[in-house]
């Protein structure tokens, strides 16, 4: 476990840890460890997408997170878009999103840590046919308190609509990096860069950074917030885009 490698104490087992970064919260990685057995994470988001052209889009993003079993979590989640007619791609509004996140190693002197991820989307939400899959590698690698994380991605289609692809790659390099330490532990700085192929077929990739912070209010809940632009992609492109959040764990 990373904190173990930095010789910072442990959190109890059935707390949420700030630093065991899960996916969206606040920006689109997450590092390579699940959170302990036998704990329950109620995660709630809003994430903004201000495009370039066209509406804000708004997002609210419920969801679960349980360990099962040691180096397994499972998610449920149900993103709720406020403009559901206008969504392309795998991600539709109210479509139900079941997860499983299993960790394969324990980073050490001379390997990162190692997870997979495998995602399924049921076509429940609006507008939404065919089941929906993905798959994603995940690495992580820590540098002293600086911590470094890869995740590479594809998305496939159960049903295409339209000029939508049946699949895409996304990517996303980031950092980490605890801050206060050593007379404080309660925040962690996370920054990433990402690309990802577009919804529709013939557009450019949507690349862009993000910035986000996590704090640790009690040892059983985190509150997050970031933000980001994408600066090459669609003309519809994020021109800013951010998520607030609250993890509590129980």
């Amino acid at each position: 476990m990373a904190l173990a490698f930095l010789g910072l104490p442990l959190l109890s087992a059935l707390a949420l840890d700030h630093d065991n970064l899960d996916p969206n919260r606040p920006i689109g990685m997450e590092d390579a460890y699940a959170v302990p057995k036998g704990e329950i994470g109620l995660e709630g988001g809003v994430r903004f997408n201000d495009r370039r052209e066209g509406r804000t889009n708004v997002t609210f993003q419920p969801q679960i997170i349980y360990g099962a079993f040691n180096n397994t979590q499972i998610e449920i989640q149900g993103d709720l878009f406020t403009d559901p007619q206008s969504l392309v791609g795998a991600n539709k509004s109210g479509d139900l999103h079941l997860g499983i996140l299993y960790n394969f190693n324990t980073e050490t002197l001379s390997l990162p840590a190692f997870a997979a991820r495998v995602e399924v989307d049921l076509p429940t939400g609006v507008n939404s046919k065919g089941v929906d899959t993905q798959l994603t590698g995940i690495l992580t690698r820590s540098f002293g308190r600086l911590r470094a994380h890869l995740n590479a991605g594809y998305s496939l289609l159960g049903s295409p609509q339209g000029q939508e692809r049946p699949g895409a790659y996304r990517a996303v390099a980031a950092v980490s990096y605890p801050l206060g330490y050593p007379t404080s532990f309660r925040d962690t700085l996370i920054a990433g860069i990402y690309t990802r192929q577009s919804d529709l077929r013939g557009q450019r990739n949507h690349t862009g950074v993000e910035i986000g912070i996590r704090h640790q209010l009690t040892s059983r809940i985190i509150l997050d917030g970031g933000l980001g632009t994408e600066f090459v992609g669609p003309s519809d492109r994020a021109a800013l885009l951010g998520t607030v959040g609250v993890s509590v764990g129980f």
